[in-house]
């Protein structure tokens, strides 16, 4: 569907669960889609649903299953020929907008388009660390591309056709706190130990104990964040500490069979 004077419509999609806090930034900066849907957690118990339907925005309350099965039905829903997916601790950048009205107003030949990222630790853009370059595929075509269901964690995107690369970024505020990450790679430790339990998977003492280290070595030397200080530091700590409670879940999970039965933060 296009609007008058030929230009696509652009749905904005976004994925959310108890983000009041946030989620106000967030919508600002994609108020220049053409349609904003908010695909929100049914376990979410702050005031988000509030906060979007009291700016006239479509709210969709959903039964949580991973990330990219909200991100999938969102893209479903989106009335828009192009889909725009983000975050609720994601903000568009000025620069970005522009790119993307003007990609679009010419009739692009790709089928998605991945975007670069600037990750922030509280407002401390992460430059090391693996957190740059940083690219995901966020901008598509919705009826050429999807988002898998069946991966449990992070993107993984479906793409029938060429993906192209814009240059404005996302700004991705990951973690507010040392808290904050801490609770979101528990979840993330979750669904990896469940998903990977289920491929037949296991995790010993040595298991344990190598990924930890070596994540701890990649990051902090071979993925120089040692020049970033000690945010640098912390980063690595934090980063070996998610793998640790990966393969500690997974270990408890083949130990004591009952433990896989709590839901993920």
């Amino acid at each position: 569907m296009k609007e008058p004077g030929g230009r696509v419509r652009l749905t904005g999609v976004v994925v959310a669960r108890d983000e009041a806090r946030r989620i106000g930034a967030c919508l600002d900066a994609i108020s220049f889609c053409d349609e904003i849907v908010v695909v929100l957690d049914a376990a979410s118990s702050d005031d988000t649903q509030r906060i979007v339907e009291a700016r006239g925005l479509r709210c969709v309350v959903r039964v949580f299953m991973n990330m990219n099965d909200q991100k999938d039905f969102g893209r479903s829903v989106a009335a828009g020929e192009w889909v725009l997916n983000v975050d609720a601790d994601e903000v568009v950048s000025s620069e970005l907008k522009r790119e993307i009205l003007d990609v679009l107003a010419r009739a692009p030949s790709h089928a998605a388009f991945r975007i670069p990222f600037r990750n922030h630790l509280r407002n401390v853009w992460i430059r090391r660390c693996g957190y740059s370059p940083d690219y995901h595929v966020r901008l598509v075509k919705r009826d050429y591309a999807r988002w898998d269901s069946q991966a449990p964690v992070h993107d993984r995107v479906v793409v029938a056709g060429t993906v192209g690369t814009l240059s404005g970024a996302i700004d991705h505020y990951s973690f507010e706190s040392v808290a904050h990450f801490l609770n979101k790679s528990a979840g993330y430790a979750e669904r990896f130990a469940a998903d990977a339990y289920a491929r037949g998977r296991r995790a010993r003492l040595a298991t344990i104990a190598f990924h930890t280290a070596w994540r701890f070595f990649k990051v902090y030397f071979l993925r120089a964040g040692f020049l970033e200080g000690t945010v640098g530091l912390v980063i690595s700590g934090l980063q070996a500490y998610e793998v640790f409670q990966k393969y500690v879940r997974l270990w408890e999970r083949a130990r004591f069979p009952d433990s896989g039965e709590g839901r993920a933060p």
